[in-house]
């Protein structure tokens, strides 16, 4: 099962739950995967070696069974446990569900929210309140890349930005318009450079400057077409997860060929 399992995690759509890079301790990034297999995979609980082996093969973040059962142990109401054929299982119950989001609410972090049908008033939201307040070269990961993409980011001249997509994502006619479009682009923004990750483990979409990070919860063509957010984490004070992400981008940055 572990394998059909990861590779269903690695598939699966998030962009409507809060990103699992904002949870540093092993019982949110547990509750998180038990939230996902619930309401997403209609999985009802798993064991505590399942969520590791999740978090690992999936999020690429090492965490072993035994900090998950001790945090699990502790947790109180947040879960429910079953014991079936010798084994342990985890169900999250909804005082779990509203642990997870109570975490949003923090002095270091500010949420954006953004409107269904409200495309020109995300685009602002996005360049004015969000992208102009950043600092130094901006580190941007956005599996699903658009002409829109491009039109937002004519706003950032004064960055320097690195940009890992995945044209593979996209139909064949939005890919091909997309590749066109950037030929002219790259003439007029030569301080904006583009990669194509050849792997399928890119999910999330985030935004690394030097003082912040900024989650989206959809792709930046698509802001404004469904409610969404963003979440913008201070750096000084998310300093494990900044770091993790950063390290994460290199790495694909490496691995990416440009377009």
């Amino acid at each position: 099962m572990g394998n059909d399992l990861t590779k269903r995690f690695k598939e699966v759509d998030t962009s409507d739950f809060p990103s699992f890079n904002i949870y540093i301790t092993p019982l949110e990034r547990g509750l998180w995967v038990l939230w996902v297999a619930k309401d997403k995979l209609k999985i009802k609980m798993l064991t505590a070696e399942q969520i590791a082996l999740i978090i690992i093969d999936v999020k690429e973040i090492s965490i072993n069974a035994e900090s998950i059962t001790r945090t699990f142990n502790r947790a109180g109401d947040k879960i429910h446990t079953y014991h079936k054929n010798e084994e342990v299982y985890y169900e999250i119950m909804k005082p779990g569900k509203e642990h997870l989001a109570t975490q949003l609410k923090d002095e270091s972090i500010n949420v954006y929210y953004f409107k269904p049908e409200k495309e020109y008033t995300s685009k602002k939201i996005l360049v004015k309140n969000i992208l102009s307040n950043l600092k130094g070269e901006l580190k941007i990961v956005d599996p699903y890349c658009g002409e829109r993409t491009l039109d937002i980011l004519t706003n950032v001249k004064n960055y320097v930005v690195k940009f890992i997509t995945r044209t593979e994502n996209l139909k064949e006619k939005n890919k091909n318009r997309l590749l066109r479009e950037l030929k002219d682009f790259k003439k007029e923004n030569p301080n904006i450079e583009f990669r194509n990750y050849p792997n399928t483990d890119i999910h999330d979409r985030y935004i690394i400057s030097s003082d912040n990070l900024v989650i989206l919860g959809h792709s930046i063509k698509d802001l404004g077409t469904r409610e969404t957010f963003a979440i913008i984490l201070n750096k000084d004070t998310n300093n494990d997860i900044f770091e993790a992400l950063v390290e994460n981008f290199n790495r694909r940055w490496k691995q990416s060929t440009q377009i």
